[in-house]
C-alpha cells in the first residue's frame, strides 16, 4: 500500500516496547490534538507526569451556547412583523406588540425605542411600525413628523420644507397635514365638532384649559377664570353650531356682561376673569398667525389608513408645539372613540418618532393617560427618546419606559445614558458597556419579562431608500456622485 502521506513517521525501534497513547498517535494519528500546549506542574512531574498536556480549545461561555439547543432555536415566533436577524444564530426575529399582547408575552401594547442619535431608531420605526404593517386590515396610522427632511412640493405646487415622512407619505399617496408659520401651513379650529366630540365639549375644553396655561408661563387657570371658559365655550357653541371659531369665543370672554342678580364684588371678578382668559386666547390668533384664526382645513382629517402631522416648521421653543400636539391627540382619541361606537375594532399605532420634546410640560402626563388607555381603546403608542439620563426622574416619561410592553435598545453613545436605560429598563448589570458598543442598525429587543435579544434590523433596498435620514446631511446620489 502506498503511503500518501508527504513526511512519514520514522518510529523509534525502542519505543515500541512501551505502548502508549502517545505512539498510538504518532504511528497513524485519526485526528489532530486541539488546543495548545503546557508543561505539567512541578508537582505531576515528582510523580512521574512529566509529558507535555494537550489543553481543549479556549472558549467563552457566549460561544458555547450554540451548543444548547434551546438558545440556538429562533428567539421569537413566525407571528408578527419581521424586524432581523438574531446576533447569535443568525436566525429571524419577528415581533408586534398588539399580537405580543393577545398572546400573553406582553402586558402592554405600547413601544419605546431607546438610543442615540443616528443609531438607526428610526429606521426602525419606520419599517417594523409603519411600512411592514401598513398593509394589515383594520389598522391605522398617526404619524407626528418632528424633524426637518427634504423640500418638496406641496398639493398647491409651493415648494415647502416637509418632515423626513414625506417619502413614506408621498409611496403610500397620502398628503401630510402640514402645521407651520411660513403660510402654506393647515389651518385648526379649536372648536372644530370633531374636537368637541372628543368628550362632551371636554375635549376643546380642556385644550382650551391646557393651551392658557402653556401662554401664561405655566400657570394654571384660577377656579373663577376656568369657570368663565366653560361657560363661555358652551354659550358659543348653542348659539354658533358647527360654526364656531375661536375668534367668536374671545368675543364672548371679552364683552361678557355679568347677571344683574350677581353681587357687585363677583361680578367685578367675573368680569376680569373673562377678560383675562379672551386675552390669553387671543395670543393664539396674533402671534402664530395662520394657524388658528379660521375653519379647520379641509386637508386636516383621520379617516385615511396613514396619517401624517407634520410640525417641523414650528418653533421648539415655546408652547406652539405643546398646543398642536394637545390638539393631534384628542383628534386621535376622539376618532378611536367614534369607531368603537360604531362596532369598527381597529388597532390606531401613534407614532411619535422624536419624543423629546414629550419631556416636560402637560403632554408628558397626556402621553401617559394614553398609555393606561391603550388596552381599552386599541392603541399602540411608538414613542421614540434619546438621552435618557436627562430626563428628571419623576417626569412621566420614565413611567412610560418602565410600563412600555417592548423596548428597542440601540446604542447609547453617553456612559451616563447608557447606565440610565440599564437601570430603567431592567437589564442585566453590566449591559451599560454592551449599550455603547452596538454597531449602526443593531439593538436589543426585550418583550415584557423574556430576556433581551440582539438584534441585527435588516432593510429591503425600497424601504433604505424611503427610510433614509440622511439626505438633508449629505445630498442626493447625483451630488455626491458629481462630487
Amino acid at each position: 500500500m502506498t503511503d500518501t502521506r508527504e513526511t512519514p513517521i520514522d518510529l523509534d525501534i525502542d519505543r515500541l516496547t512501551s505502548p502508549s497513547m502517545e505512539m498510538i498517535l504518532l504511528a497513524d494519528a485519526p485526528h489532530e490534538p486541539q488546543g495548545w500546549e503546557r508543561e505539567q506542574g512541578w508537582f505531576k512531574r515528582m510523580l512521574g507526569f512529566g509529558r507535555v498536556a494537550v489543553q481543549g480549545a479556549p472558549s467563552t461561555t457566549r460561544q458555547t451556547e450554540i451548543l444548547n439547543l434551546a438558545l440556538t432555536a429562533a428567539p421569537t415566533s413566525t407571528e408578527g412583523i419581521l424586524i432581523g436577524q438574531d446576533g447569535l444564530t443568525w436566525s429571524m426575529v419577528a415581533h408586534d406588540p398588539v399580537t405580543a399582547y393577545l398572546l400573553g408575552i406582553v402586558d402592554s401594547p405600547n413601544v419605546a425605542v431607546l438610543g442615540a442619535v443616528g443609531s438607526g431608531k428610526s429606521s426602525l420605526i419606520k419599517c417594523v411600525y409603519l411600512l411592514r404593517p401598513l398593509l394589515l386590515k383594520n389598522t391605522r396610522f398617526v404619524v407626528v413628523d418632528y424633524k426637518p427632511g427634504s423640500v418638496d412640493e406641496n398639493p398647491n405646487g409651493e415648494q415647502v420644507l416637509y418632515g423626513e415622512y414625506q417619502p413614506v407619505a408621498k409611496t403610500a399617496g397620502v398628503n401630510p397635514i402640514r402645521f407651520s408659520l411660513d403660510g402654506f401651513g393647515s389651518r385648526i379650529n379649536l372648536l372644530d365638532p370633531a374636537l368637541l366630540a372628543a368628550g362632551n365639549s371636554g375635549g376643546s375644553l380642556a385644550i382650551l384649559s391646557n393651551a392658557c396655561q402653556l401662554l401664561n408661563d405655566g400657570t394654571p387657570l384660577t377656579a373663577i377664570e376656568r369657570k368663565m371658559l366653560r361657560h363661555a365655550l358652551a354659550d358659543v357653541v348653542t348659539s354658533r353650531g358647527d360654526r364656531a371659531q375661536l375668534m367668536d369665543l374671545i368675543a364672548e370672554l371679552e364683552y361678557f356682561a355679568p347677571a344683574d342678580n350677581l353681587r357687585a364684588n363677583v361680578a367685578e371678578a367675573y368680569a376680569l376673569a373673562a377678560a383675562t382668559v379672551g386675552a390669553l386666547l387671543e395670543r393664539l390668533i396674533v402671534e402664530f398667525p395662520g394657524l388658528f384664526d379660521g375653519p379647520t382645513s379641509e386637508d386636516v382629517r383621520l379617516d385615511e389608513k396613514l396619517t401624517v402631522f407634520d410640525i417641523n416648521g414650528l418653533p421648539e421653543d415655546g408652547p406652539l408645539i405643546s398646543i398642536v400636539m394637545m390638539v393631534i391627540n384628542v383628534w386621535v382619541l376622539g376618532t378611536i372613540r367614534r369607531s368603537r361606537v360604531a362596532g369598527q375594532k381597529i388597532v390606531t399605532y401613534f407614532i411619535v418618532d422624536e419624543g423629546w420634546f414629550l419631556v416636560g410640560g402637560p403632554m408628558g402626563k397626556i402621553i401617559r393617560s394614553n398609555a393606561k388607555l391603550s388596552r381599552g381603546l386599541g392603541l399602540c403608542l411608538v414613542v421614540g427618546l434619546h438621552h435618557v439620563n436627562d430626563i428628571p426622574p419623576d417626569d412621566p416619561a420614565i413611567a412610560f419606559i418602565k410600563e412600555a410592553g417592548t423596548l428597542h435598545l440601540y446604542r447609547q453613545e453617553r456612559r451616563d445614558d447608557a447606565e440610565a436605560v440599564e437601570r430603567i429598563t431592567g437589564l442585566q448589570p453590566g449591559a451599560a458597556q454592551t449599550l455603547m458598543t452596538l454597531e449602526k442598525g443593531h439593538h436589543y429587543l426585550k418583550r415584557g419579562q423574556k430576556a433581551e435579544i440582539h438584534v441585527r434590523h435588516l432593510r429591503s433596498k425600497l424601504e433604505e431608500t424611503l427610510t433614509n435620514t440622511d439626505g438633508g446631511l449629505v445630498g442626493d446620489e447625483k451630488r455626491r456622485t458629481a462630487a
